[in-house]
């Protein structure tokens, strides 16, 4: 019967009654609707003058959509003097190309790690929220486009504790970079990856779990670790935060 029931109704029926955080955390439903309550109140708030965000990017190999997808977009957000780009980058052919672009075209604080080991995106994330200088962190990946607001978004959905994992849209291949019918789709079950948390929350938990090696896999152990230590986990869909088409690694994701 499922198949049949629209996607806007599919989902808020699957987080009621599916949802695996429901058996990681059985009280998780009862923080969701106090998130939800949050969520609603503290959108007329302006976002103070001294709050700073970091947004943290790993590398390796990724420069072309780092300059074609993700540099454009970052040049395009609002309070710029408030936001922080923290770039590890694992020993990137023609690195120094990137590095000049980002030095000469992103306008707020820049700050660029190098490390010279194999690359693991859970082990490019922990350096670049620890060496991150806002309260504020927002851990990315190089090939998204960054909605103009990103500042508003964090602040607001991570206020009291909260962390904010975006429900992101997976642009299909060859499409434009909007959301429309027929260009991709919102990756509501799963995307895991991109998420807004106060950095000494995210210490605290001690990052993201470096044991993952190979693609994948450490987005969702974290998820999971936030549902049990019983934080108010935000999902919801954020149309200017955009998955560009690139091949997959992944099985589940080649059809898209």
């Amino acid at each position: 019967m499922k198949r049949f029931l629209p996607n806007w109704l599919k989902f808020p029926l699957w987080y009621i009654f599916k949802a695996p955080q429901r058996g990681i955390y059985k009280g998780s439903l009862l923080l969701d609707i106090y998130g939800l309550f949050q969520y609603v109140w503290v959108q007329p708030i302006p976002v103070p003058k001294q709050v700073k965000l970091s947004i943290c990017v790993g590398n390796f190999n990724r420069n072309e959509m780092l300059l074609q997808y993700f540099l454009p977009s970052l040049k395009q957000l609002a309070n710029t003097a408030q936001i922080e780009l923290v770039l590890v980058d694992f020993g990137s052919a023609n690195f120094l190309v990137l590095k000049d672009r980002l030095e000469n075209e992103w306008q707020g604080a820049l700050k660029i790690v190098v490390i010279e080991e194999p690359f693991t995106r859970a082990r490019a994330i922990n350096v670049a929220v620890g060496a991150a200088t806002g309260d504020l962190v927002f851990i990315a990946d190089a090939d998204f486009s960054l909605p103009k607001q990103l500042l508003k978004y964090c602040y607001h959905y991570t206020l009291g504790g909260r962390v904010w994992f975006p429900i992101v849209y997976y642009l299909y291949k060859d499409k434009s970079a909007k959301v429309a019918r027929g260009n991709g789709e919102w990756m509501q079950w799963g995307g895991k990856g991109l998420l807004a948390i106060h950095k000494n929350s995210f210490l605290e938990m001690k990052g993201l779990n470096e044991s993952f090696k190979s693609w994948g896999g450490e987005d969702e152990e974290f998820w999971v670790r936030c549902h049990a230590a019983k934080k108010i986990v935000l999902r919801n869909r954020c149309k200017g935060l955009l998955h560009h088409w690139h091949p997959s690694f992944n099985p589940k994701y080649k059809n898209l």
